[in-house]
């Protein structure tokens, strides 16, 4: 026989345990890469949330010199302070960060989701 036409067989032991193994790890790697994703989204609502705390303290410091501003400066008396009705309604002025919540709590959902399979 020359080289070519030999051939060789190896017989594998309890091979449907190996294709069992392959397809665990498989799924193993599925799961790390959902992860993954899922991480990066949360990094990305961290950052999200960041930058609406730096937007809002902002806007609160531009509130607050417009109200210096406005204030009257009065020397030699007291200065009233402003009590708003109890029954007043406060202007909503800013949805995002309700909005933040809710995506946490949706990547909160994927996560355990994640730990269930």
């Amino acid at each position: 026989m020359s080289t070519e036409q030999e051939e060789l067989y190896v017989r594998v032991d309890g091979y449907k345990v190996l294709l069992q193994d392959l397809e665990a790890v498989r799924q193993i790697i599925d799961n790390i890469e959902e992860a993954s994703e899922v991480l990066s989204q949360v990094r990305e609502v961290k950052e999200k949330s960041i930058d609406t705390i730096y937007e809002n303290i902002d806007r609160l410091n531009e509130k607050l010199e417009d109200i210096e501003i406005e204030m009257p400066e009065v020397e030699g008396t007291q200065v009233a302070t402003y009590k708003p009705p109890e029954d007043a309604q406060v202007e909503e002025i800013d949805d995002s960060v309700a909005e933040l919540h809710n995506e946490l709590e949706d990547l909160q959902d994927e996560l355990s989701g994640l730990g269930n399979e």
